[in-house]
């Protein structure tokens, strides 16, 4: 009779334990369809917001060029929605400069004129990249 137990009791653990198993499947899988629904719906909101903002943005920009608000105004809603009152604009400009050397030949000159780091000129608060390059020298 111990056999026939000891059989029963191993065939009742393996379907217990098979079917722990399909639960726990199951479970995983719409735990998983879960996160992926919970994932979608955060980048929906995301994106909402984003837009929500910029919106404001650009309706305060407006309105603070047009005076229907003023400065205190448009910084206190610009505070409560998280964005700046200021848009980021990227502009190429072109200086000439006239540089007089004394070197002994025009290469020298030229070496003159690419040692001179014409990145380190001052600039006002809001400019926040300069970069220059030398592209001819004319002697």
């Amino acid at each position: 009779m111990d056999q026939v137990t000891l059989v029963d009791n191993h065939y009742m653990t393996r379907e217990f334990l098979e079917s722990r198993l399909v639960e726990n499947e199951t479970r995983l899988k719409q735990l998983e369809e879960h996160i992926q629904t919970v994932t979608q719906r955060s980048y929906g909101e995301a994106a909402e917001r984003n837009r929500m903002r910029n919106e404001m943005q650009e309706w305060t920009l407006e309105a603070l060029d047009s005076a229907t608000i003023n400065e205190s105004e448009a910084e206190e809603i610009a505070n409560i929605c998280g964005f700046d009152l200021s848009k980021e604009f990227e502009l190429e400009v072109t200086v000439q400069y006239s540089v007089t050397v004394n070197a002994r030949d025009e290469e020298s000159a030229q070496n003159l004129i690419h040692d001179i780091d014409f990145d380190s000129v001052s600039y006002p608060e809001g400019v926040e990249y300069l970069s220059a390059t030398v592209d001819r020298i004319d002697i």
